[in-house]
């Protein structure tokens, strides 16, 4: 209540009433651990700072504090809007170690402040989803009466549940499902999550060979696909399955270029021995993170025949898996954030960067039919990087533009982008003669 003070202190940062009686964090553990007998938790830990992916700094600071089904520890942004900022909060058991909860929740902090679910909308104003996924947290807004709805927290920021219905225009049509979620995440031993296992979130992993029991790649991909078969439908299920089955045979076949000479040779010698999938069976999660940039960019353009809906899940599949290894403990934090970073930009771009390819070949067999005057020296055939973009009109690298496409192709292209191209220059400009993939 606004004007407390704590009864045993004087401090005015009362958050407990234990029996009407108005306390501070610190005092009201002191009287629960001579009521209870349990040790008290001590003075909160300092705060630190998490960056967005924007370059955003937010502060948090940590609160543990005993509820009466266990300690819990959260986060709450400093210095953000009342209402607004990121918030986080972990369960433990009365007898856990609070560095322990603490060190579980900034690893789930760090992932979650290291993605973004929402984008501007380059249309209007307003936001669109980066993904097909999004998750925040229900406010009671400022000035709301009874019976009024919510807000909604996505991003650290506020929106209404319009605003938020405008960010999901695009989907219209496609079925949802919303699911509410317990404001903290459980961690006691007893309790039924697949979030955190016993293993510290803060404890990096080993290739096996390095330390006892360290698990593979192989087991972790095997564990994965377990933990997601328990809560997804059947059909999303079969997409987790190809997209972890690629991801082994990407593995298997690329992930070797990295190695150092101590793991290369180890590799070389269970290859020899007639181990085919000797990769994920030597080494251990960390190197899953390492490798996606070559599943992403490379592997799933060029050596799979994949659709939009493949690629998508590639994307949404290989967020989750280093969400997942990061919330279990087997990769650190920083790299299972970069890992999520670029899993959802894979989710956002690899279908566009296909639908863009189909366009670009449309157009170029259309253009093989007519009939051309153009000397050899103006044709040109290349990767050319898309520098910028307009309703209709590509720019490449070497001043080559524009050239012209449908309005849906420049629609769907983004600069920095490559593209395997042949074009040629006319008295009508800029032709398309031939196109293969769009790397994002």
């Amino acid at each position: 209540m606004a004007g407390d003070r704590c009864e045993d202190c004087g401090s005015g940062d009362v958050r407990v009433h234990l029996d009407d009686t108005p306390l501070c964090d610190g005092c009201a553990d002191r009287r629960v651990a001579r009521i209870t007998g349990l040790a008290e938790l001590g003075p909160p830990p300092p705060a630190f700072v998490l960056t967005g992916p924007d370059g955003k700094r937010h502060r948090m600071q940590p609160r543990p504090w005993r509820a009466p089904t266990g300690i819990v520890v959260e986060l709450e942004e400093v210095g953000a809007p009342t209402g607004e900022g990121f918030q986080f909060s972990v369960l433990g058991s009365h007898d856990a170690d609070v560095g322990e909860l603490l060190a579980r929740l900034r690893a789930h902090a760090e992932a979650e402040v290291s993605r973004r679910y929402l984008e501007p909308n380059p249309h209007g104003p307003g936001w669109l989803l980066v993904d097909d996924e999004v998750a925040g947290r229900l406010v009671w807004g400022e000035g709301r009466e009874m019976g009024e709805p919510f807000d909604v927290i996505v991003d650290g920021r506020t929106l209404s549940w319009e605003e938020l219905g405008h960010a999901l225009g695009s989907y219209e049509g496609w079925r949802f499902r919303l699911v509410i979620e317990n404001r903290s995440l459980d961690v006691r031993p007893d309790a039924e999550v697949l979030a955190f296992t016993p293993r510290q979130a803060d404890t990096p992993a080993s290739a096996p060979g390095e330390a006892a029991g360290a698990p593979s790649i192989d087991e972790v991909l095997s564990e994965f696909l377990a933990a997601q078969e328990q809560r997804l439908a059947a059909r999303t299920f079969a997409n987790y399955l190809s997209v972890v089955d690629l991801l082994r045979h990407c593995l298997n076949g690329y992930g070797h270029q990295y190695l150092d000479d101590d793991e290369r040779r180890r590799y070389e010698t269970a290859v020899a021995a007639g181990d085919e999938e000797a990769f994920v069976r030597l080494f251990g999660p960390e190197k899953i993170v390492e490798g996606l940039g070559e599943f992403l960019d490379y592997f799933m353009v060029r050596k799979v025949m994949a659709g939009e809906e493949l690629l998508r899940a590639a994307g949404t599949v290989t967020k989750k898996l280093a969400k997942w290894m990061a919330a279990n403990g087997y990769v650190d934090a920083a790299a299972a954030g970069e890992a999520i970073e670029r899993g959802t930009s894979a989710a956002r771009d690899l279908p566009k960067a296909e639908r863009l390819s189909r366009l670009l070949f449309d157009q170029a067999q259309r253009a093989a039919n007519d009939d051309l005057d153009v000397a050899d020296d103006d044709i040109l055939e290349d990767y050319f990087t898309i520098e910028r973009v307009e309703p209709g009109a590509l720019w490449l690298t070497g001043d080559v533009g524009p050239v012209t496409v449908s309005k849906e192709a420049s629609s769907l292209a983004r600069p920095g982008w490559s593209v395997y191209l042949v074009v040629a220059r006319s008295s009508r400009g800029w032709t398309l003669l031939e196109s293969g993939n769009v790397y994002p």
